[in-house]
């Protein structure tokens, strides 16, 4: 292994890419010389993340930044996630591709934090092993990130710097280093961040993370919702002198400001770093003996305990005191504050209707129920809906409401499948003979409740009115057209006629199982159901059969 630099260079400073600022970089160019997406974001069918990110990146180059492959896990990587993020660089060819020296989850669980790794001989060899598998599926260096903490393992036989430089040399990968983590944990932990700073590889360092934290009293939490702090500024410097002429970046999670002010931090970068860059300080021995442990906990045992304790009602302690020191509480609240935020988010109108303080409840008792087991949370609380309706009984328009947030959702980030555009209809008449014509975002609900009025009074910031059973079952159509997705109440005949599409006949053979029934309108009527089909983009234009998964994620209980 070489001791030259190894990293791209010169590749100035970036921004985070959020949705907040979609339309700002649509717009009109913004002055950056790169963006950073958070892989796991993109690692869907289809929709307008996508699609935005295809346009973006004619504009832009992009940086993935994954905070799910948990390198450090106990049951290694999971090959089928490193090919979706593969798959994912070889549409956008990124500059590079970063994820964190930590684990998630201990399987099949995923936790969705980003848990730190006990700094043992035995942890070392694992995690090197798991970013040589990484780095042989994705065909490049993997750029790894420190992550900020608030525990330290009672067997670690390393300080963090020391195993972060020996795993950067072992599997031959690079390093993110992110300031503010280093900073805040400096605090949490008592060490001297410019110690951490000068025992870091120079040459291994190829991107710089800024951001902000909040401070409570004696200990800081990586909250990354503030703007960056005075002294994550002064590290910066000490950074830019020791690592040189390094990629940064400005890293907001939350709280996000509009772009405007997430520039003037850039820029600020851009001043130090041209003050105080220098050459990078020539690369520093890496390879580290380890001292034997005297009790080293198996790994995966050691991740069990760790997530039995997020998942307990209560953070515990006499488990816990034996296996790591510091401040667990921290993870256990945020395990639950997480999944309640995702909850909150998918069920918005459900969310409003029972009460933030109702609904937060009820989350935060399902994701300790029902922890996530996948790398993504864009499908996670489908559960939810029957949980909800279990619990009230007497509130049918609560379930009801809850599984229209669910079903708008899921449409979302569905597969992009083409959809035949009037004209081209009006000019073909063969779509009429063609089964499954019917787009596979098209899902059909039966309602008892005027559901549809409470969820479009929500959304309309308007009155709410009082919710009432319906004096027969209606039928609800719910699909995507472009980016967004849509629902509106069909006429009973329509609904007839709508779900003999949706079990894939042709709109041929559909007119004919109305019309032995001696339900066929029309012709007029009909001609206005089949136009406002297509205006709605709900015939698909590809002209290839529904797949199995594309039927499955179509088909719903009517």
């Amino acid at each position: 292994m070489t001791d030259t630099c190894i990293t791209q260079r010169n590749t100035g400073f970036g921004l985070g890419l959020r949705t907040a600022h979609y339309a700002d970089f649509l717009a009109q160019p913004q002055p950056l010389d790169w963006l950073e997406i958070t892989t796991d974001n993109y690692l869907i069918d289809g929709g307008k993340p996508l699609a935005v990110l295809d346009s973006i990146r004619r504009d832009y180059p992009l940086v993935m930044h994954g905070v799910a492959m948990s390198i450090g896990a106990a049951q290694g990587v999971d090959l089928a996630y490193l090919r979706q993020v593969k798959a994912l660089a070889a549409r956008i060819e990124p500059l590079w591709v970063s994820d964190h020296l930590c684990w998630t989850g201990p399987g099949p669980e995923q936790l969705h934090d980003l848990y730190p790794l006990p700094y043992t001989d035995a942890s070392a060899r694992h995690v090197v092993a798991q970013i040589h598998r990484a780095q042989d599926v994705l065909g490049r260096r993997l750029v790894i990130e420190n992550v900020s903490s608030y525990i330290r393992y009672r067997e670690d036989s390393a300080s963090e710097w020391q195993f972060l430089s020996h795993i950067a040399h072992e599997a031959d990968c690079l390093l993110l280093v992110d300031v503010n983590n280093i900073y805040v944990s400096s605090v949490n932990h008592g060490f001297d961040p410019l110690h951490y700073l000068h025992a870091l590889p120079a040459h291994r360092v190829q991107q710089i993370h800024l951001a902000g934290h909040s401070h409570n009293g004696d200990h800081i939490i990586d909250t990354h919702d503030h703007p960056v702090a005075p002294a994550v500024w002064a590290l910066y410097a000490q950074a830019c002198e020791h690592f040189g002429s390094v990629a940064t970046m400005v890293e907001r999670d939350d709280h996000i400001p509009p772009l405007a002010e997430l520039l003037a931090e850039v820029a600020t970068a851009r001043q130090i770093a041209a003050e105080h860059g220098a050459s990078p300080t020539p690369p520093a021995t890496a390879r580290i003996t380890f001292p034997p442990a005297a009790a080293a906990t198996d790994l995966p045992q050691l991740q069990r305990t760790f997530a039995n304790g997020i998942l307990a009602a209560s953070p515990p302690t006499e488990q816990h005191d034996a296996l790591v020191t510091g401040r667990f509480g921290i993870y256990h609240h945020a395990y639950r504050a997480r999944l309640a935020e995702v909850l909150a988010d998918t069920y918005a109108k459900t969310c409003l209707y029972m009460g933030s303080d109702s609904f937060e409840a009820h989350a935060r008792a399902y994701a300790v129920a029902h922890p996530p087991q996948t790398r993504s949370l864009n499908r996670y609380g489908e559960g939810l809906v029957e949980n909800l309706h279990a619990q009230y009984t007497g509130n049918p328009e609560l379930y009801e409401l809850a599984r229209l947030d669910w079903d708008l959702r899921t449409r979302f980030d569905g597969a992009d499948v083409p959809v035949l555009a009037p004209e081209a209809a009006q000019a073909d008449g063969g779509w009429l003979t063609r089964e499954n014509v019917l787009h596979p975002s098209a899902l059909l609900r039966t309602v008892l409740t005027n559901v549809a009025s409470l969820w479009s009074a929500m959304d309309a910031d308007a009155e709410v009115p009082e919710a009432v059973a319906l004096a027969t079952p209606a039928t609800l159509l719910v699909w995507r057209k472009g980016f967004q997705p849509h629902f509106e109440t069909l006429e009973p005949q329509q609904a007839a006629f709508v779900q003999t599409l949706h079990a894939g006949a042709s709109v041929e053979d559909s007119c004919a199982a109305l019309e032995a029934r001696g339900e066929l309108p029309d012709t007029a009527t009909l001609g206005r159901w089949l136009g406002h089909l297509l205006h709605n983009g709900l015939v698909r234009g590809d002209g290839t059969p529904a797949s199995s998964h594309e039927q499955n994620q179509a088909l719903a209980p009517i």
